[in-house]
């Protein structure tokens, strides 16, 4: 599992984690250094499995400068395809977070997906645009725009294209320890498999700093089976398991 639109994408689902909070909190002249290490029982981006039900370990460092810059690197272990296929993906990212009010926030962030060593015939590296709006750091509207996507998880596509995603999301906190989140998404992928396909999730966080357990439940609908790997779509449950840290310099 994994999250896809926060700052710290330490897992990657759908769901937002309060990243205003995290950033407003520093003084100007401080920079935050903050990751995560650690597995899931399954990979699962917009959707897909990109280890076809299989465990993945992952790890996500994020910097975050005065005034609100960041960027960042996630790895994790994949194997999206049934037959060659790549052993990781490695994405990088920076961006800007601004706080506009005291309960509106924005996030801009330019995403580089990539997959060393990939055998496959066609590039899955991409390049995404991430527009994101947050209200009392608990509900989240988010646009996603790449204009080079070959293919995605296990199948190449037509043509090379450009690629969208809109997202809603939110994040309710139960007590200090144990939230639950949920989201949903659509992904308009008619440049390069001429469809579109929906996806959402709803996930329970438990808090035990410094480590943290996702248990997720996933899902994808009928669509996205025209086009990728039996294996990579369907409902799922996923657990993820972190060790998280944070330091000030």
């Amino acid at each position: 599992m994994r999250e896809s639109l926060t700052v710290t994408r330490h897992t990657r689902t759908l769901l937002l984690v309060a990243l205003g909070a995290s950033l407003t909190a520093h003084a100007d002249s401080v920079n935050i250094y903050s990751g995560s290490l650690g597995g899931t029982s399954d990979f699962v981006f917009r959707g897909l499995s990109l280890t076809r039900g299989k465990p993945a370990v992952q790890a996500s460092v994020d910097v975050e400068f005065p005034r609100e810059f960041y960027l960042g690197a996630f790895a994790a272990t994949c194997d999206p395809n049934d037959g060659p296929s790549p052993p990781l993906e490695m994405d990088f990212w920076v961006g800007r977070y601004w706080r506009m009010s005291e309960n509106l926030s924005a996030d801009l962030r330019l995403s580089q997906y990539t997959y060393p060593d990939d055998p496959r015939r066609v590039s899955y590296n991409r390049t995404e645009i991430t527009g994101t709006l947050g209200f009392r750091n608990q509900l989240y509207a988010a646009a996603i725009y790449s204009p080079n996507t070959k293919g995605v998880s296990s199948s190449p596509g037509y043509q090379e294209g450009s690629a969208w995603a809109l997202e809603m999301s939110g994040r309710y906190p139960i007590n200090d320890r144990y939230a639950v989140s949920a989201g949903f998404g659509h992904y308009d992928l008619h440049d390069v498999y001429h469809d579109d396909y929906n996806y959402w999730n709803v996930t329970l966080t438990a808090t035990f700093n410094p480590f943290e357990l996702q248990l997720a439940y996933l899902g994808v609908d009928q669509t996205a089976a025209e086009h990728f790997d039996d294996e990579a779509v369907g409902d799922r449950v996923a657990l993820t398991a972190l060790w998280r840290f944070s330091t000030a310099r």
